[in-house]
């Protein structure tokens, strides 16, 4: 005798309703679906405590929530503390975590405060209080970066969640800035770099100090493909001048056709 399609619908419910019950009698007695284990590495980036604080409540009752929600947790953290975050499922209730801080490559100057921006994108104010709590996070060596007024906004205000921004800096071009500086020979004179603009265009201005005081200045275009030959025709030009420019000069190097203007000034 052929089963209705009413009694076959009715077996099913009465099947799911029998499974969902078993898992639900199961989480009561024995926290089936309870968090088990967080292994954080390494343990020392930041306070253990700050990570679990972020934890989502429903995430430690369920563990399955992280496999679909683990963004929002790690960004509990990350937007406040300058760290990056990867979670990956390691067993039934298991997860390991790993915490690095950012790696950070440049201070900037902007909107007269010192930020630091990190190599993946991300800045933050330097003197951010909870940058305290992260450990083996390292401070750039490299000049300083002044990002001018007139520039564009270098961070995206809009998408702020917390203390961590995103950059809006062109990183490509200023990496090539400074690689290509580390190649001249007088870089070391270098103290700071200054992004700002003339007639309508991003230009370069690359400040020379010794002892504690600016004693010269180049300007360049801000594609940094030509700034190899210009050192080397002020190398001809200055041979004996061992920091770039002999003091008080001031080199526009900005021209199309190649030329260079120099100028002498109180400094």
């Amino acid at each position: 005798m052929p089963v209705s399609k009413g009694s076959a619908w009715k077996k099913y419910l009465v099947f799911i309703s029998f499974f969902c019950g078993s898992l639900y009698f199961a989480e009561m007695r024995y926290d089936f679906f309870r968090l088990r284990e967080m292994e954080i590495s390494p343990g020392n980036v930041i306070p253990e405590e700050l990570i679990w604080q972020a934890m989502p409540r429903r995430a430690v009752n369920f563990w399955p929530y992280l496999i679909f929600n683990g963004d929002v947790f790690a960004e509990r953290v990350t937007d406040f503390y300058p760290v990056s975050m990867k979670l990956r499922f390691s067993g039934w209730g298991k997860y390991k975590l790993t915490v690095e801080p950012l790696d950070v490559i440049l201070s900037v100057s902007w909107d007269s405060k010192l930020w630091l921006l990190s190599s993946d994108g991300m800045m933050w104010q330097a003197n951010l209080p909870a940058a305290v709590m992260v450990k083996g996070l390292k401070y750039p060596t490299r000049p300083t970066l002044v990002w001018d007024s007139q520039l564009p906004v270098p961070i995206d205000a809009e998408r702020k969640r917390g203390d961590i921004y995103t950059s809006n800096l062109p990183m490509e071009r200023i990496r090539k800035w400074y690689d290509t500086i580390e190649k001249i020979y007088w870089h070391k004179s270098v103290s700071h770099i200054l992004a700002s603009k003339m007639a309508g265009r991003r230009i370069v201005r690359i400040l020379l100090s010794g002892k504690g005081r600016v004693f010269g200045e180049i300007v360049v275009k801000d594609d940094a493909s030509d700034w190899l030959s210009i050192a080397a025709a002020l190398e001809k030009i200055y041979p004996s001048a061992s920091g770039g420019l002999p003091e008080g000069l001031v080199v526009n190097a900005t021209y199309t056709d190649g030329k260079m203007l120099v100028e002498k000034r109180h400094m």
